[in-house]
């Protein structure tokens, strides 16, 4: 079953993009001519180092850059960033937000996730060293838990 969306932005004015936020990844789609030339881009939630807002000029666009420590490369920069207007940065400012919101919920499970796994193990060696696990038990417990 394909994950949901649990939001949409839009932004008409500047790059034609629509982003689609989900529970461990966003969603960038770069509206081609006609719809027919569209750019379809998945970035992780994990893998996304830093969002850059730049504010919109008198006569230039916004942009959101989505960097993900890969942004020399000059089609990736352009994959991760979409422009806005002015009339369109309150869009943008709730994207970073929401964005930023997300990637924070994420490490905190994955630093919970680092924390469980510790106690776990540590129990686990407790249950061998009494010898109420044996080795074999003990090898085959702590690679479930390392797998994850």
């Amino acid at each position: 079953m394909a994950e949901l969306a649990f939001k949409e932005f839009i932004f008409k004015k500047g790059s034609k993009t629509t982003i689609y936020l989900y529970q461990s990844s966003i969603e960038v789609i770069h509206h081609g001519l006609f719809g027919k030339f569209n750019k379809v881009k998945l970035i992780h939630y994990k893998n996304i180092e830093d969002i850059i807002l730049k504010q919109p000029g008198l006569a230039t666009t916004g942009s959101l850059i989505i960097d993900c420590g890969k942004n020399e490369d000059k089609r990736e920069k352009i994959n991760n960033t979409i422009e806005f207007s002015k009339s369109e940065r309150e869009i943008a400012l709730e994207l970073k937000t929401t964005i930023d919101e997300q990637i924070h919920f994420i490490k905190g499970q994955r630093v919970n996730s680092a924390v469980d796994n510790f106690e776990k193990l540590k129990k686990l060696k407790e249950l061998a060293d009494l010898g109420i696990l044996s080795e074999e038990e003990y090898i085959e417990q702590k690679e479930r838990i390392l797998e994850g």
